[in-house]
């Protein structure tokens, strides 16, 4: 290390020029790098629905119906006019109407109210439509509510598409450019210089453009990537360039030359920092083993994310902190921050009843965040919005629409006739619309046009559309799958079918989910705590600093539990592996410190040391994760980030007053244990066990005095 700290200081001017150049091609990458909008699309391959998808996109031209569009004031003839409009647009393959499901020669007073009301009432029609390009959703949503009027609606996956779509693209700015000067702003205080910070955020800054300009090798990243990537890794990765330039600083006050001191600072932070940085590495990294595929995508490139942090901190600071040392020295000022002796104190002296009090709610807090309502879609829309005024106005006029399809054995027209009958006398069914409901058994397809056929029949599938008055998620909505799956698998026992929609997706989603958290969280803490041992040489340590981590991010995930508060499974999933590699960095630091001051101090005095110590370097880094998460709550439309955001700043504080009131008195209560599966480790003897020892050996005596 000290021949590679030689080499960075030598090469610096190489090295500026060097991170200059790759800055400036990431900044063009990063423009490059396409979004997928769609969640849906990372269900594995080999699930029921997306096998469905498949076999539908390439056997059918059109695909699901993806929009619902209201417009008030029509007649029944004006209303067929509107379908024809609508179906000429150039981004729309299909409208589906009444028409489509009844005869309309017939007077509306005859046919099925139910199915005549899910499609036209009083006066509004409601029509479903098919749109084909989805990466221009945010042009055709503006098109569709001019069309459609002030008083018209829109809704449906195109629209939460294009408000996506809108919320990644103008949003992040924003939100960036709240959390840099926040992030300053807990820098300037936790520094000795005016300068640093600014280092510091240079340095974190262009890691993370190095890593958004990197994702242009993927055919594509996720939203929830592309929203929360950035302000992740900034956040988790700040704390590495702070313990940095504190060494420099420290070797530079005991009177080494700039280049010698920035050296051995790099010599002597690298183990530390890399250990950090692996405990939270490993934790992004346990998500590519999710088979739900949005795991994989956000692992790799927040993993990605903390090794171009760490090769900025270790190659770009140094270089910029030897050119720029003036400036820090003119800019030096006092710290802001307090001795932190008075909260050392109130650590110990709470520390049996924190002890008691942690150990009581481990197992109900471990419940609770089992127990939780998790939600598997995308979207909810801010109050008073378009979007959620369209949704409100369509919901209460024509409920709450949830669309299905069903690819059955082509030819099997009296089954298909009786499943579809069936299929009606589900309550919550509107209509259902396929070549039995519009053109009926009697008429042969072949003599039927193309443009009649194609959306209904294909080379070997019938096609029928369902319509049930579901909302997007709800357990009635996942019964619902469940129920028309067993009944599809009983009318054609020897399968061959396909169903596809938004609740069978969401369903398998659950199923997959519900598999893989197990199995990452376990993952996740097991790569933790193997890294915490090898870098302490301990068992005992990866235990207790794990087991405060976990028990932070338990009551973390309790809280939504216990408010009632339904919890997008997105966040579970983040925080489950964030919360645990992030700030398991604090619980590392302050055991080393602990151990440090053991090797002179009481057990007692060893805690009190270490906090009084560390508090200064964990909190500003916590506050920053912490105000992160919030403001991404705050500022955030989009409900998966928003929630994301709320959970991770929850997150941040609670793993902070655990690894400060906690894990000092853990470290306290198991010191022998320590010490015995510790390699090597020699601690001076404790004042109070030496007393236990002395009076135990007196007592000894004094047995033996008697007996003799």
């Amino acid at each position: 290390m000290k021949k590679l700290a030689g080499i960075i200081i030598k090469f610096k001017g190489v090295i500026l020029a060097l991170f200059i150049i790759l800055t400036i091609v990431s900044g063009y990458f990063a423009t490059q790098v396409k979004t997928n909008f769609d969640i849906f699309s990372y269900v594995p391959k080999e699930a029921s629905s997306t096998i469905a998808i498949n076999t539908m996109t390439e056997e059918y031209d059109q695909d699901l119906p993806n929009a619902e569009i209201g417009i008030p004031d029509l007649s029944i003839i004006e209303a067929l006019e509107m379908k024809k409009v609508l179906a000429a647009l150039p981004y729309v393959d299909e409208v589906l109407w009444l028409d489509d499901q009844s005869d309309l020669a017939t007077p509306l007073s005859l046919l099925d109210k139910k199915v005549v009301d899910g499609f036209y009432y009083d006066e509004m029609a409601l029509y479903h439509v098919t749109i084909n390009d989805d990466s221009k959703a945010q042009d055709i949503l503006v098109e569709l509510q001019e069309l459609v009027g002030p008083d018209g609606a829109v809704r449906g996956q195109i629209v939460e598409m294009a408000f996506m779509q809108r919320g990644v693209t103008t949003e992040m700015g924003r939100i960036v450019a709240f959390i840099v000067p926040v992030a300053l702003l807990i820098l300037l205080f936790a520094t000795k210089s005016w300068f640093e910070p600014v280092l510091f955020m240079i340095v974190i800054f262009v890691g993370v453009l190095l890593n958004m300009g990197s994702n242009a090798i993927f055919k594509d990243v996720s939203f929830i990537t592309q929203a929360v990537g950035s302000v992740l890794q900034l956040a988790v990765s700040m704390d590495y360039a702070i313990f940095l330039l504190h060494r420099f600083s420290e070797y530079r006050d005991e009177g080494h030359t700039i280049e010698d001191a920035m050296k051995l600072a790099i010599v002597k932070s690298f183990t530390p920092v890399l250990s950090s940085a692996l405990t939270t590495f490993f934790g992004f990294l346990t998500l590519i083993f999710m088979r739900f595929q949005i795991g994989p995508d956000l692992g790799i490139v927040l993993a990605k994310g903390v090794f171009l942090s760490l090769i900025s901190v270790f190659l770009l600071l140094p270089v910029l902190a030897v050119y720029t040392y003036k400036i820090i020295d003119k800019t030096t000022h006092k710290s802001f921050l307090p001795s932190f002796k008075g909260l050392s104190r109130l650590v110990i002296r709470i520390g049996i009843p924190i002890i008691i009090i942690c150990a009581l709610i481990t197992v109900p807090a471990f419940l609770a965040q089992r127990s939780n309502y998790f939600l598997y879609g995308s979207q909810s829309y801010p109050a008073g919005s378009r979007e959620a005024v369209d949704s409100a106005r369509l919901n209460e006029q024509f409920g709450e629409n949830m669309q299905m399809a069903l690819l059955v054995p082509k030819g099997q027209w009296a089954v298909e006739q009786q499943l579809t009958k069936d299929l009606l006398q589900i309550p919550e069914m509107k209509s259902a619309i396929g070549y039995v409901t519009q053109v009926g058994t009697g008429i042969p397809p072949d003599i039927l046009p193309d443009r009649i056929l194609s959306p209904l029949i294909s080379d070997h599938y019938s096609r029928l559309i369902l319509v049930a008055e579901l909302p997007a998620e709800s357990p009635e909505t996942f019964e619902l799958a469940e129920m028309v799956r067993e009944m599809v698998a009983d009318a054609y026992p020897g399968g061959g079918t396909h169903l596809a929609g938004a609740n069978f997706v969401m369903l398998d989603m659950k199923t997959t989910i519900n598999q893989d958290l197990f199995i990452v969280n376990g993952l996740a803490i097991l790569a933790i705590a193997l890294v915490i041992m090898f870098a302490f040489r301990s068992l005992a340590l990866p235990m207790i600093l794990v087991m405060t981590i976990e028990l932070s991010i338990w009551i973390n995930l309790a809280i939504p539990y216990l408010t009632g508060t339904p919890l997008n499974f997105i966040g579970y999933l983040v925080i489950s592996t964030v919360q645990l590699g992030a700030t398991v960095d604090y619980g590392i630091l302050m055991a080393q410190h602990y151990i440090d001051h053991r090797q002179l101090l009481s057990r007692k005095e060893a805690a009190m040391k270490s906090v009084q110590t560390v508090a200064g370097s964990i909190i500003p880094p916590a506050l920053i994760l912490a105000s992160a998460g919030f403001l991404l709550k705050a500022i955030s439309s989009i409900s998966v980030v928003a929630e994301l955001g709320q959970v991770l700043g929850a997150g941040a504080l609670i793993s902070l007053v655990m690894v400060l009131f906690l894990l000092p008195n853990l470290l306290r209560l198991f010191d022998g244990f320590i010490q015995k599966t510790t390699w090597k480790l020699q601690m001076v003897p404790d004042r109070h066990s030496y007393r236990r020892r002395r009076a135990k050996v007196i007592s000894d005596l004094d047995a033996i005095d008697q007996e003799n």
